[in-house]
């Protein structure tokens, strides 16, 4: 690998994991509103077994027509800021890249991405833990703020599946809403 490319998994053409490929890819400066991340860590999640098998292509997701990237959520170093970012390079960031029909993913050394995918990332808390939050807490967020806020005669909720990522956040999160969970 030279200085000006990077690494990076992708599926040429969808026939399950045996697919996955690493390539060498060039390395781009971030634009305005983006940065560009050191990956550290890259969270492995359900829907890139429905890229590698071909769910998503079938479906019409997915039309790159010479890679589609793999990978969701990240946690990394910026390496480099466009204009426009508050964010300084060294900064540890966690974030997610959105969107099915993509040529880049998470399983990579670097990605840029919109300065709006990612969020600083506590001291206390390492990269591998923090790249797994992204998806999965965003996911949990949108599912709470389509709950809406708890009625006083209809105030509980019931989390089928709370000791999974996704619903241990809406577990979390709900009770701010005036949500009494109970969690199965």
């Amino acid at each position: 690998m030279s200085t000006s490319t990077f690494r990076t998994a992708v599926v040429r053409k969808p026939a399950g994991p045996d697919s996955i490929e690493i390539i060498d890819v060039p390395i781009v400066e971030p634009g305005p509103d983006e940065v560009r991340v050191a990956i550290a860590a890259a969270a492995g999640n359900p829907v890139d077994l429905g890229v590698v098998t071909g769910r998503f292509h079938a479906m019409g997701l997915v039309n790159q027509p010479h890679h589609t990237g793999l990978g969701w959520d990240f946690a990394g170093t910026i390496v480099a800021a466009g204009r426009d970012v508050d964010l300084v390079v060294g900064t540890r960031v966690a974030g997610f890249v959105a969107g099915f029909d993509r040529d880049f993913g998470t399983y990579a050394e670097q990605i840029v991405v919109p300065a709006a995918n990612v969020a600083v990332v506590p001291d206390g808390l390492d990269l591998v833990t923090a790249s797994t939050v992204p998806l999965n807490g965003l996911a949990a967020a949108q599912i709470v703020d389509l709950l809406g806020d708890a009625l006083p005669e209809a105030n509980r909720l019931l989390v089928t599946g709370a000791a999974g990522a996704v619903g241990g956040y809406v577990a979390a999160l709900a009770p701010d809403r005036g949500w009494q969970v109970t969690g199965l």
